[in-house]
């Protein structure tokens, strides 16, 4: 007779008859990863947490089939018997999640929801309803959150669950808040697991009082045992909202977390709009997430060599086979969204400003003939060559301070007489830019109009906002929401922005105010300051004003401003290509790309980085032949 336990978070297998524990017998175990053989003890004991269960199974049907009798404690019988019933429930959402995403349906009944869904947001909330655990991989703007709400709306309804728990990037807080309101009617009562432990603590002892809890990935790791209890007291419907930052493959601590977390909540979903921001392993940690038992993708070892020993096509397919049943994905074109228009503005660059654009120029590239290979294929060198040079062609004053968005030191001091001229430059005139951008803004705001403006410059910021007084602000150094500073911080700013009753202006930097904000209900009109390379932040800023919930006959405008003969015009002739081909990837069912904007980078990979020089280079001597 075998004994088959869990003990302390592992799988014990002890047996008197020594046969068990014979070559062929051996062999089995060997070929299941983290199990050791203990023969002291006489015995076989599996210690990976995060696959007990389905090892478990693997053991139960091994002896099952050499006809080896076995005897569990009640804890582990009971293991089993969930493990079959998630079997059952698993095997069935294989075979549901591709016929609801053929038929196209949508029979549940909504109970309290008040917001009217498009189509395919039916048809997402089917899906979820009827494979209980799913992602939804659509692009950014079509109202992932709201198909997250109608399911919860259904499910609570019958009771199947009581609470709903996001895990996502802080700037998803007041998202989830305030579209709870548009959803419902009202908000949820909702808990922000943020702040010192001792105030977390006490938002846990008193659960009963909210309905929806919101929490970043850190704190989900440092809060693990909390939250694992939270989701036993209560039937737990469990988000990941931007799925992708859970995407590390191995030694992930974010992901090891969510992980554990996973098993105990009754229904979980995965967000992202891409889930594959790198590479084919950045789906592994977000599918086990969702049925961390099943596995969809197999063991991490199995999937690791299956990707190492496949073509990128023959992955594809097979992902697109295997995991298809169990996303939703719509695309841009799906959204069917108003067109937009786009006006851009050539303006020359003012005397001293094209005097020290010139001059830089010029010095970049004599020192393009002198300088050795190996120093220019550095990225950091080539990033602070291309970042100075837009920083001229929006304002040369950016030049004398240190440029934290980018970590670009100050232009050092060869060539004083220019360095002078920068030090003082805002004595002398006012850039091109600054003259368009405050035109353009009071005339929008004249018309009635609430206007975004996007600089990737903190002093640009600052500056502007000495010229438009009244306007809101976010970049990164602004505290993200109340908990960070009461009075004045970026959630406070959007929500005035939103809700102030006249014309407005925001004036935002990308890298901070890129992701999870809406402000296509009461904005229209973006004008872009300066760009970078950055396709992806490009894209994501355009989809802060241009998304679901516009009517048919609202116009959204971007006003694009470039300075002539200058960096500007290269970064628009790449954005345009490089949107293009970013647009057709997004456009696939399940895209794999480099689309994230975090850390700040300035393009998508150092390929992209060499390329945008390089043409940067082809660009700067066309115009001043040396």
């Amino acid at each position: 007779m075998v004994f088959i336990n869990i003990k302390s978070k592992k799988i014990v297998i002890q047996s008197s008859d020594k046969e068990i524990f014979n070559w062929k017998h051996q062999l089995f175990f060997v070929t299941l990863s983290d199990f050791t053989f203990d023969e002291n003890k006489q015995s076989y004991v599996f210690s990976d947490n995060t696959q007990i269960i389905k090892t478990l199974n693997e053991v139960i049907q091994y002896f099952d089939e050499e006809k080896i009798k076995y005897q569990c404690d009640e804890k582990t019988e009971n293991i089993i018997s969930d493990f079959e019933k998630e079997n059952k429930e698993y095997k069935y959402s294989l075979k549901k999640g591709i016929q609801i995403k053929k038929d196209k349906c949508f029979k549940a009944n909504i109970v309290k929801f008040i917001r009217e869904l498009k189509s395919y947001q039916k048809v997402g909330v089917n899906h979820l309803l009827e494979i209980k655990n799913g992602a939804n991989f659509s692009v950014p703007g079509s109202g992932k959150t709201s198909v997250i709400y109608a399911v919860y709306d259904i499910l609570r309804s019958k009771n199947i669950i009581d609470k709903i728990f996001v895990i996502g990037p802080r700037s998803c807080f007041y998202p989830w808040e305030f579209e709870s309101v548009e959803c419902f009617g009202k908000q949820l009562e909702s808990a922000r697991l943020s702040g010192s432990k001792s105030y977390r603590t006490s938002l846990y002892i008193q659960s009963d009082k909210f309905e929806l809890f919101l929490c970043t990935y850190q704190t989900a790791l440092n809060d693990i045992s909390e939250i694992i209890r939270l989701c036993k007291q209560n039937k737990v419907f469990l988000i990941i909202d931007e799925s992708h930052n859970i995407k590390k493959f191995e030694g992930g601590k974010w992901s090891e977390a969510l992980l554990k977390i996973s098993p105990h909540a009754v229904r979980r979903a995965i967000l992202s709009g891409t889930p594959m921001p790198n590479e084919y392993k950045d789906l592994w940690t977000q599918l086990t997430f969702l049925w961390p038992n099943e596995q969809i993708l197999g063991s991490r070892i199995n999937y690791n060599n299956f990707i190492n020993n496949n073509k990128d096509n023959f992955i594809h397919n097979y992902l697109i086979n295997n995991v298809n049943p169990f996303f939703m994905r719509v695309t841009k074109s799906d959204l069917q969204l108003p067109k937009f228009k786009i006006k851009k503005y050539l303006l020359d660059l003012k005397p001293i400003q094209s005097s020290i654009y010139r001059t830089i120029a010029v010095k970049y590239l004599k020192d393009i003939e002198v300088i050795p290979t190996e120093r220019i294929r550095l990225r950091q060198w080539r990033k602070a060559k291309m970042i100075r040079l837009i920083q001229v062609s929006s304002n040369p004053a950016l030049l004398s301070q240190y440029s934290e968005e980018f970590n670009i030191p100050p232009l050092d001091q060869k060539g004083a007489s220019v360095i002078q001229l920068i030090e003082n430059y805002p004595d002398y005139e006012i850039p091109a830019k600054f003259e368009m951008t405050i035109k353009l803004a009071n005339d929008l705001l004249n018309k009635g109009e609430k206007v975004i403006i996007w600089t990737s410059f903190i002093l640009n910021i600052k500056m502007l906002k000495k010229y438009l007084k009244d306007a809101f602000i976010i970049y990164g150094a602004i505290p993200l929401d109340e908990n960070e500073n009461v009075e004045f911080n970026r959630e406070q700013q959007i929500k005035q922005f939103k809700e102030i009753d006249k014309p407005s202006i925001l004036i935002a930097n990308p890298a901070a105010c890129a992701e999870s904000i809406s402000l296509h209900k009461v904005c229209h009109h973006a004008i872009y300051f300066d760009r970078t390379f950055n396709c992806a932040q490009f894209i994501q800023s355009k989809d802060r004003i241009h998304r679901i919930g516009l009517a048919s006959n609202e116009i959204v405008t971007y006003h694009i401003l470039l300075a002539n003969k200058t960096i500007d015009e290269t970064i628009d002739r790449r954005l345009i290509e490089k949107e293009k081909r970013m647009i057709e990837i997004l456009e696939n069912d399940l895209p794999i790309g480099s689309f994230e904007t975090e850390n700040y980078e300035m393009v998508q990979s150092s390929d992209e980085e060499l390329l945008d020089f390089e043409e940067t280079i082809k660009d700067l001597r066309s115009k001043y032949k040396l």
